[in-house]
């Protein structure tokens, strides 16, 4: 990727929120620098710029890590909800966000328990990662006032 290095690109490797320059940045270089306007409609319809980087460029282990590190750490959780906050790490890092939480309810995380029966006891940690997760997604499109 030509522009690895610039800013906003590092930004959304390493999940800090865009500001609006960042994002005019990434807009000028889909729009003006790699085609038009109407060439990036066509190719990724209305797909915010943010979340395409995310998925070219993917997230980097450390931040995604980081992200899940206190909920993993203070909630006290056992080796299978270790091992479902293991998978929705490995599908961030690999997608780059996680369009919606219905993801949860399907392959691989459904098995061998859903994320209700796993977390049935707390339903705070079902708030914590839903609240981690989306964060994920929101730092790619969020622009800072």
């Amino acid at each position: 990727m030509k522009n690895k290095n610039l800013l906003a690109i590092q930004k959304l490797m390493r999940n800090v929120p865009l500001t609006q320059v960042d994002y005019q940045e990434l807009e000028r270089i889909f729009t003006q620098e790699l085609g038009s306007r109407e060439d990036y409609r066509r190719e990724y319809g209305e797909t915010p710029f943010g979340l395409l980087v995310r998925k070219i460029a993917k997230l980097d282990h450390y931040a995604t890590m980081k992200a899940f590190s206190t909920f993993i750490n203070d909630s006290g959780l056992n080796s299978k909800q270790i091992d479902f906050v293991k998978k929705i790490i490995n599908h961030i890092e690999q997608n780059g966000y996680m369009e919606d939480l219905t993801v949860l309810q399907k392959p691989p995380f459904d098995k061998p328990q859903s994320i209700i029966t796993l977390f049935a006891k707390n339903q705070n940690h079902i708030a914590s990662l839903r609240s981690i997760i989306e964060s994920f997604k929101t730092n790619a499109l969020y622009i800072k006032k």
